[in-house]
C-alpha cells in the first residue's frame, strides 16, 4: 500500500497517514498528526481511534507496536522531556535493530541527540521513574520563577536547572508527569527543557507550602481565584500569540490562539470555572467585570520579560456567557527599521526611489491579517528620516507613534461623514506625504484621495488579494481608468508565509505529478528538486514552523501598461505586460522560498497564489 487516505477527526482535511509524523503528545500511545491543522488524535473519539487502526496498513500497525514494546524507559523519559520526536525515537529503533547497537547510541549517530544530553538522561533515568523530596534542598527563585500558586495547583515542583550543550534542562517533580499541557507551560515560561520526574502528590504539595499565599485559610477571607486566565495570557506571550479568544460553551469553554497567523485550539477549561476565568480575565484587562450585557473595549500595556504589550481587550454577550478577546501586540514588530522589512537590497532601493515622487498614490495590499500595516508604519518611519516633508496619516487606529509624522486616528467613528470631515481637515494642512491606514472602504473617500494625488504623494493600506484586484476595486468605487491609469505610482501586494523551524527542518522530495497534484505547473514542478518540512521539536512548540516571512510583489506600470488599462481595465494581456516589465509575481516568490527551504509546499497551497 503506497498510502492510507483518512479524514482529521478535527479539521476534516484529507490526507495520507502514511507520511504524516507521529505525535509526541502521549508517549505510550502516539497518534497521527493532520498536516493541516497539525493536530493529532489523541483527543479524537475513541470510535476514530478504533476505526483508524482497524484500517491501517501493517506499516502503522508495526510502527505502533515497536512504540509500545521496544522503546524502554531511555526513549520515554526523552519523549516526555520533549527532547526527540516519536518519528525520530521509531527511527532510531528501527535503526538499532538494524545495527544491534543500544538506543542511546542510535539517537546519537543518527543526531537527534548528542552525547552529553544522552549522558545526562542515562545517569536520571531511575529518577525519571520516581524522585523522594525527602531531604532535598530546592531553590526558592526556581518557584517564584514559575509562581507558587500554579505550581501548587498543577501539584509540580521545579527541583533543579541545569546547563546542559548549551540548553537549560529543568527538573520538574509532577504528581501527573504524564500531563503535557503543564510542561508545555513550564517549558514555555521558563524558556527551559523540561525533564519530568514522578513524585507524591503529599510531598510536592507539603514542599510547596510555605511558599503559598495563606489568605484562603484565614477567617471570612474571600475566595482565592485559581489564575487561570493570567496562565493564559502567559501561555500566549510565551507562544508570540497575537490573539486568544475564550469562547464559553454549553459544556465547557474553548480557548484559541492565534499563533503566526493560524488559529490553534487549546485545551478547554471546565465550565465550573467560568465565571472565576471571566471576572480574572476583565480585571487583568481592565474591562468592568460588573458589566455582563453589553460588549466593552479596553486597551493596556503589558510587559513580559524585556518586551512592552498593547493588549486590546474586547467582551461579547454570547448565549453561554461572555466571550472574551484578546489582541496582543508587539509594537517593535510593527514599527521595523526600513532594512529590516523583509525586502532585498535591490528591493530597498528601488522602493526608496519610488517613495521620493512628489504627488500619485502607491498602494499597499493583501489580503486581511497579512502585514500591511507593519509595511505602512516602516514607510512612514523611512518617509520620516530620508525627507524633509510633512507626513500626515489618517488611521483608523494608531498602533504606535512614528516619529516625524501627524498621526490622525478616525477611532470607532467609521461613517462617512466622519471620513470626510478628517478629509477635509487634511486638506486644509497641506502635507507633501499623505497616509491613509485601512481608508478605502469608503467610494467618495477613495475619489477624494485620487484628487488629492495630483498634488501629494498618497500612500494607501488597501484590502485585495493580488495588485490586480486592486486595480479592480479602485475602477468599481467609479474612478475611472484613465485617472487611476494617470495617478498610480505602484502597487506593492504581499503575504506572510510561515518559515520552517530551522532547528528541526528536515528535507525530502517528490515527485513531478506528485507536485503537479499540488497545484504546480509541469514547468514548476520541473524546478522543484525538494520539499521541506519541520518536524517538530521544543523550539517551536512543535509546530515544525517558527515564525512568519513576507513576501512582495511590485507593480509599476509600464507607459504600455498605462495605455491597455486605460483602454481596457479587463484586458487580459495586462498580466503579461506586468511581467514584461518585470514584476515577479507572489506565486514565482513562495515557490522560490520553497525551493530554497525556508517554507513549505502547504503553504505556497493555502496562498492560492
Amino acid at each position: 500500500m503506497d498510502e492510507y487516505v483518512v479524514h482529521c477527526w478535527n479539521c476534516l482535511g484529507e490526507y495520507d497517514a502514511l507520511s504524516a509524523v507521529w505525535c509526541s503528545c502521549n508517549p505510550t500511545h502516539p497518534t497521527k498528526v493532520c498536516p493541516f491543522c497539525l493536530q493529532c488524535f489523541c483527543s479524537a473519539p475513541k470510535d476514530y481511534k478504533d476505526k483508524f487502526f482497524k484500517s491501517a496498513p501493517q506499516e502503522i500497525i508495526s510502527d505502533f507496536e515497536m512504540f509500545s514494546q521496544s522503546r524502554g524507559p531511555l526513549g520515554e523519559a526523552l519523549l516526555r522531556a520533549k527532547a526527540i520526536t516519536s518519528d525520530q525515537l521509531l527511527h532510531a529503533l528501527k535503526y538499532q535493530k538494524t545495527t544491534g547497537i543500544k538506543l542511546g547510541e542510535s539517537l546519537v549517530e543518527l543526531g537527534y541527540i548528542d552525547a552529553d544530553t544522552l549522558s545526562y538522561f542515562l545517569s536520571h533515568q531511575k529518577s525519571v521513574m520516581q524522585l523522594s523530596l525527602k531531604d532535598l534542598t530546592i531553590d526558592p527563585m526556581l518557584i517564584t520563577s514559575i509562581g507558587s500558586d500554579y505550581c501548587y495547583e498543577k501539584a509540580i515542583l521545579p527541583v533543579s536547572k541545569e546547563l546542559l550543550s548549551q540548553k537549560e534542562i529543568l527538573t520538574l517533580a509532577m504528581a501527573q508527569p504524564s500531563d503535557g499541557e503543564t510542561i508545555d507551560f513550564v517549558q514555555n515560561i521558563s524558556g527551559c527543557q523540561v525533564v519530568p520526574v514522578q513524585s507524591k502528590k503529599e510531598e510536592i504539595l507539603a514542599f510547596l507550602t510555605p511558599f503559598v499565599s495563606t489568605r484562603a485559610s484565614l477567617p471570612d477571607a474571600p475566595k482565592e481565584t485559581p489564575q487561570h486566565g493570567l496562565a493564559l495570557l502567559k501561555k500566549a506571550l510565551a507562544r508570540q500569540a497575537s490573539d486568544l479568544y475564550i469562547e464559553p460553551t454549553e459544556f465547557d469553554i474553548v480557548v484559541h490562539m492565534r499563533i503566526d497567523g493560524i488559529l490553534y485550539k487549546t485545551s478547554p477549561v471546565a465550565k465550573e470555572l467560568q465565571e472565576e476565568l471571566i471576572v480574572e480575565l476583565k480585571n487583568l484587562v481592565k474591562l468592568d467585570p460588573s458589566v455582563t450585557d453589553r460588549p466593552q473595549e479596553s486597551r493596556n500595556v503589558m510587559k513580559s520579560g524585556e518586551i512592552r504589550y498593547d493588549v486590546i481587550a474586547h467582551s461579547l454577550p454570547t448565549r453561554f456567557g461572555e466571550n472574551i478577546s484578546l489582541k496582543i501586540i508587539n509594537k517593535a514588530t510593527f514599527l521595523k527599521p526600513f532594512d529590516q522589512l523583509g525586502l532585498s537590497q535591490d528591493e530597498q532601493l528601488f522602493l526608496r526611489s519610488v517613495l521620493s515622487a512628489g504627488s500619485g498614490m502607491i498602494i499597499v495590499s493583501s489580503p486581511l491579517l497579512q502585514g500591511t500595516t507593519t509595511t505602512v508604519y516602516s514607510i512612514m518611519g523611512e518617509l520620516a528620516t530620508q525627507s524633509q516633508r510633512k507626513i500626515v496619516s489618517l488611521e483608523t487606529q494608531n498602533i504606535c507613534t512614528v516619529p516625524g509624522v501627524t498621526q490622525v486616528s478616525l477611532g470607532s467613528d467609521r461613517s462617512e461623514e466622519s471620513a470626510m470631515t478628517a478629509i477635509k481637515a487634511l486638506a486644509t494642512i497641506q502635507p507633501d506625504v499623505a497616509v491613509f491606514a485601512d481608508a478605502l472602504e469608503l467610494d467618495s473617500l477613495a475619489r477624494e484621495i485620487v484628487k488629492f494625488s495630483h498634488n501629494m504623494l498618497c500612500i494607501v493600506d488597501m484590502e485585495a488579494r493580488n495588485s490586480f484586484e486592486v486595480l479592480e476595486k479602485l475602477a468599481s468605487m467609479g474612478i475611472s481608468p484613465q485617472d487611476i491609469s494617470a495617478q498610480l505610482v505602484m502597487v506593492i501586494n504581499q503575504r506572510l508565509i510561515r518559515t520552517i523551524c530551522p532547528d528541526c527542518r528536515q528535507h525530502g522530495s517528490l515527485s513531478e505529478r506528485a507536485l503537479f497534484l499540488m497545484g504546480l505547473t509541469p514547468n514548476e514542478a520541473k524546478t522543484v528538486q525538494r520539499v521541506s518540512q519541520g518536524q517538530g521539536c521544543p523550539g517551536c512548540s512543535q509546530l515544525g514552523y517558527k515564525g512568519r516571512m513576507p513576501v512582495f510583489e511590485f507593480l509599476v506600470p509600464s507607459p504600455e501598461f498605462r495605455k491597455l488599462f486605460s483602454k481596457n481595465p479587463n484586458d487580459k494581456n495586462l498580466e503579461k505586460e506586468a511581467a514584461r516589465g518585470g514584476m515577479v509575481s507572489l506565486r514565482q516568490k513562495v515557490l522560490s522560498a520553497v525551493r530554497d527551504g525556508l517554507t513549505t509546499l502547504e503553504e505556497f497551497q493555502k496562498g492560492n497564489f
